[in-house]
């Protein structure tokens, strides 16, 4: 019998011969033959099996972010949530417990990370742009370790623009951001002139000769958003054999029958300019899977063509759940139907696979099923409207479609911003874990396929799944049970991957000797041994403070001249962004007009949301030493050499400088033969940023890179016990730590870097006017976000209440809910407060 295992449902349900032929259905009256269940049946089982393998083996996750709002200015803050689920049922994920978010710009670099804390597969954060940050189109990128070893496109990515934040002098930008601008896009428009993209999708997979196909087709400029076309399709002679049009962001469909031998192609014009180009080829033999979308039911048809027919299966399944498999025989071109109620799939995308008797995969067809009731989350203010600095309650409730309460299994996350400020919900909770993190490539406005569902929505929705694609699994590596050994562990606190290779290539070191120093916040020392691979990996990084590290690495024979490489993250698939276009959208014009004039408010105060504004105070002072991180003692205690105040030349290493400069320091031999005595006593202590080494290191060192030679004896040494009973010599590059936080080689095998604890993110600033020592004397200035909470409690009965006060600023607000059942089941919600 097939089997349930590993929590995966699987439902076989009996077809049935559909004998009407009414409008779109007229297509199956060629011939029906019926579908039965596979009882005992070895094919069935076998494949299901490796499906349910490779979800268990894969432990396949999906992350999702709510943000306060859809756009930002420069110089603003990205309050966040931050899900990860399993990417089966959609619970919270508990292996986990490091969540990575990067801001890419439109040139696919990283220019923000944060690494987030995960509980329960919940984790609240924030990004502040920096006022330096440019303007432009960027990424948001999220992910954990582990999913990393799915690939770049399974990480979770939304676009994201960020406005200039300059105070307005015009109607328009000032002067000087339009000149900046328009260089940009003329810069932009030359690296990124390109002819639409066009493709064109057999359903199923191929065009079969003498077979009527459907045929989707995407047509998309080069930022990936979809282009309205009308065109034609025409065969050898040139004669018109099909039309279409797009309905809706660039796609649609339209019905083919090719003929055997015979080459087409697409003649269509989008934004104004003719383009050609080539249908795929005609296969003169094959399988056509077509699936219709009923209001209860799929209606599945499967013809073939050139083959003499025989056994055939039919499975149907969602992330790993086989809701549907069924036996069929093909004969000729007849056509084989069967009617499947949609109540046997979840909510989901349905990917319907074709196999032959042998288990090969022949055709498959994405559907969408959304049959369960969607749960209504509602929010009621205690008032109709409200003036400024006014008490607010709101009370959420989360209810079935019956209205009966529903637990949630995450703490919902609340956003209420400014309802005139464009900031239409492109992406929802909802819209992402049931389609857009199963999909290959950009989808544009996902949410628009749930926010309204209609007859014509779900047409659009078909047209997206015909030409976007699956991407959770490919059936032949499936089928043959290769599950690739993962690269990437499970991450339980923040870690630092890297490895060793030879010096000259990049051929791995295995066996390598790999220490890690660490000098803030606290002075650390660890050593592990890289793998066959030449791969190390540090683990067990908490705190909130950015931690500062030295690594060296040795060969198995304490050989020093070898690389060591750090995991610089996962690459960026998608192209570059295009910049922002010179004028904002009418929606958004008025609204980043104030946004841009609070931000103007805010810097005339010295004021933001998380800052309390003080007195004037007077501060006097000698300037304070800038501590290098690097150095975890006094620096008054050592003996201080400053190549600023010395003329190094070529070749003179940093120990040799010490010769004749620093008393009680004797220096002999050259190069890695150098021997250096403090007081005649003993060999001291060798330290390059931090970092224990041995005296060829330094003795190698060219003095050109060096900063600064610090030099300690006797009880200046303490610090160290009794590795610095001979003193230590202390020697800081010019390199050193980046501020980027990129690693940088002081010397061979070793480098410094900067490495991101947790983020312990900030709370949202939520003034109190009831209570007596708040400041009332300042403008509250909370317009764009009013109020952001990422972590608010339902009870048992599924409620909450959600208390705050309003701002100085008027009109209308959009309060935004998110968050997810016990079930996996998105919870969304939304309402308008009025501030008169």
């Amino acid at each position: 019998m097939l089997p349930s295992t590993n929590g995966l449902r699987l439902v076989s349900s009996r077809s049935r011969r559909v004998f009407q032929s009414v409008g779109l259905l007229a297509f199956l009256a060629a011939g029906v033959t019926a579908f039965r269940l596979p009882v005992e049946d070895g094919l069935a089982d076998r494949i299901v099996q490796r499906m349910q393998a490779f979800y268990s083996a894969a432990k396949p996750t999906k992350a999702y972010l709510h943000l306060d709002k859809s756009w930002y200015t420069v110089g603003e803050t990205i309050w966040l949530k931050g899900y990860v689920v399993d990417a089966a049922q959609h619970l919270p994920d508990t292996l986990s417990k490091v969540l990575h978010v990067d801001l890419l710009n439109g040139a696919n670099q990283v220019v923000v990370s944060r690494n987030l804390r995960l509980e329960a597969g919940m984790a609240p954060g924030d990004i502040a742009l920096p006022d330096t940050l440019s303007a432009g189109n960027y990424t948001l990128r999220a992910y954990t370790n582990w999913m990393r070893n799915a690939g770049p496109d399974f990480l979770y990515t939304r676009r994201l623009a960020i406005w200039p934040a300059a105070p307005i002098q015009t109607a328009d930008f000032d002067l000087a951001a339009v000149r900046a601008r328009a260089t940009l896009a003329r810069a932009a428009a030359k690296a990124f002139a390109a002819p639409p993209d066009v493709q064109f999708f057999p359903e199923g997979g191929n065009l079969v000769a003498g077979l009527e196909n459907t045929v989707a087709f995407k047509v998309t400029d080069f930022a990936g958003h979809g282009l309205d076309v009308q065109g034609k399709v025409v065969n050898e002679q040139n004669e018109q054999v099909a039309k279409f049009s797009s309905s809706h962001l660039g796609m649609g469909t339209f019905v083919l029958k090719p003929v055997a031998g015979q080459r087409y192609r697409a003649v269509l014009a989008p934004a104004g300019e003719s383009v050609t180009v080539a249908l795929p080829e005609v296969q003169a033999r094959g399988y056509t899977l077509r699936v219709l979308t009923l209001a209860k039911d799929f209606l599945v048809a499967i013809r073939q063509q050139g083959g003499a027919g025989g056994p055939v299966l039919l499975m149907g399944q969602v992330r790993g759940a086989a809701a549907y498999v069924a036996r069929g025989q093909l004969a000729g071109t007849e056509t084989s139907t069967v009617r499947i109620p949609k109540s046997k799939f979840p909510n989901g995308i349905v990917h319907f696979t074709l196999f032959d008797g042998a288990g090969t995969p022949l055709a498959e067809r994405l559907a969408f099923a959304y049959n369960q009731p969607r749960l209504r989350l509602t929010v009621t203010p205690d008032r109709a409207s409200y003036g400024p600095r006014q008490p607010v309650r709101l009370q959420v409730r989360v209810a079935d479609a019956a209205g009966q309460p529903v637990p949630v299994a995450a703490n919902l996350s609340v956003a209420i911003t400014d309802a005139d400020g464009g900031n239409d919900i492109a992406e929802t909770i909802a819209s992402h874990l049931l389609l857009t993190s199963d999909l290959a490539g950009h989808v544009e406005n996902p949410s628009y396929y749930f926010q309204n569902p209609t007859a014509e929505t779900a047409q659009h929705l078909d047209a997206l799944l015909l030409t976007q694609g699956w991407r959770r699994f490919v059936w032949t590596s499936v089928l043959a049970g290769k599950a690739a050994e993962p690269e990437f562990g499970i991450e339980r606190s923040v870690s630092l991957l890297g490895q060793v290779t030879q010096r000259n290539n990049s051929n791995p070191v295995p066996n390598s000797a790999v220490s890690w120093l660490q000098t803030k916040p606290v002075m650390y020392f660890q050593s592990t041994v890289s793998n066959e691979d030449g791969q190390f990996l540090f683990i067990g990084l908490e705190g909130c403070d950015t931690t500062r590290v030295t690594v060296q690495a040795r060969t198995p024979r304490d050989r020093k001249w070898v690389t060591v490489r750090v995991d610089p993250g996962p690459p960026m698939t998608a192209r570059p962004l295009p910049p922002l276009p010179l004028q904002a959208p009418q929606d958004l014009a008025s609204a980043l007009r104030r946004n841009q004039e609070q931000r103007a408010m805010e810097s005339k105060f010295r004021l933001d949301t998380t800052s309390i504004l003080l007195g004037g105070v007077t501060v006097k002072g000698a300037r304070p030493v800038v501590n290098d991180p690097r150095r975890i003692y006094p620096q008054g205690d050592a003996t201080v050499l400053k190549m600023s105040d010395y003329t190094p030349t070529a070749g003179t290493s940093a120990l040799q400088m010490l010769q004749g400069r620093v008393p009680g320091v004797q220096v002999t031999g050259a190069g890695a033969s150098t021997n250096v005595l403090i007081r005649g006593i003993n060999s001291p202590l060798y330290l390059l940023d931090g970092f224990p080494v041995d005296v060829s290191t330094l003795a190698l060192l060219p003095a050109t890179d060096v900063e600064t030679i610090e030099v300690l004896k006797g009880g200046q040494a303490a610090i160290f016990g009794s590795r610095g009973v001979g003193g230590v010599i202390a020697v800081y590059t010019r390199q050193g730590v980046s501020d980027s936080g990129k690693p940088n080689e002081t010397a061979p095998g070793v480098i410094s870097l900067k490495l991101p604890g947790f983020h312990c993110g900030r709370a949202f600033y939520v003034p109190r006017y009831d209570a007596p020592k708040t400041d009332k004397n300042f403008p509250d200035l909370r317009r764009a976000t009013l109020y952001w909470n990422p972590t608010v409690q339902v009870d048992a009965l599924g409620q909450a209440e959600i208390r705050f006060f309003t701002s100085d600023a008027k009109g209308p607000f959009q309060v935004n809910i998110e968050g997810l059942s016990a079930t996996g089941q998105g919870v969304l919600g939304s309402s308008i407060l009025q501030v008169k």
